[in-house]
């Protein structure tokens, strides 16, 4: 049975750990044909995905990742540094490399509202990939410039994001992380008026 959107959107959690098993790339070109779909400005659409399978190339790409993130670590401030400790979070990026395949995300940076579009279409993208019951995680690099070397990206595409997708090999807690409460983000016509609780 279909799950509907928003119980995909409330359950959707990030996968760092995946099964070796491999996607069919038909089903990533399928998850992709969901990303094209995503609303853009004035409809340039100005994604484009590279699929990573090869091995070799996913080796390489989590070892320059690794090393902008261990830069990164370095100099983050320490409060920062304090939370990466408390979530777990360091500069080792196994799961590009266990994931069945990375989608590389770019987008074209001489369009209007660009990142923006790119985003939406990530979006998209994560969702409909929860809907297969694949796993996804939306990995940004601190430093993004190897990937346009490493992938031979034009130069006025700019790289948003890695997304690893994979057969998960972890269950994340189902239970949903805090989230603000409606009326702490909802204000009607100026920011302060929260008078929409009243009305329902």
């Amino acid at each position: 049975m279909e799950r509907s959107l928003l119980e995909l959107m409330k359950n959707r959690r990030s996968i760092r750990k995946y099964k070796k098993k491999r996607v069919p790339l038909k089903k990533i070109y399928q998850i992709l044909e969901a990303g094209r779909y995503a609303p853009s400005g004035a409809n340039l659409q100005p994604w484009i995905y590279i699929v990573v399978t090869d091995e070799g190339l996913k080796e390489d790409i989590r070892r320059e990742a690794e090393g902008v993130e261990k830069k990164f670590h370095d100099r983050a401030p320490e409060w920062l540094r304090k939370w990466f400790e408390e979530q777990g979070i360091t500069a080792e990026k196994s799961f590009l490399t266990n994931a069945s395949a990375l989608i590389v995300v770019a987008g074209d940076a001489k369009a209007p509202y660009w990142l923006e579009s790119t985003w939406i279409s990530i979006s998209y993208i994560l969702l409909y990939a929860a809907s297969q019951n694949l796993g996804t995680l939306t990995y940004t690099p601190s430093d993004t410039t190897f990937l346009g070397r490493m992938l031979n990206l034009p130069e006025n595409y700019r790289p948003v994001a890695i997304l690893p997708i994979g057969y998960p090999a972890e269950t994340p807690s189902s239970e949903t992380r805090p989230r603000k409460l409606l009326e702490e983000i909802v204000h009607e016509n100026r920011y302060g008026s929260k008078n929409f609780r009243k009305k329902s």
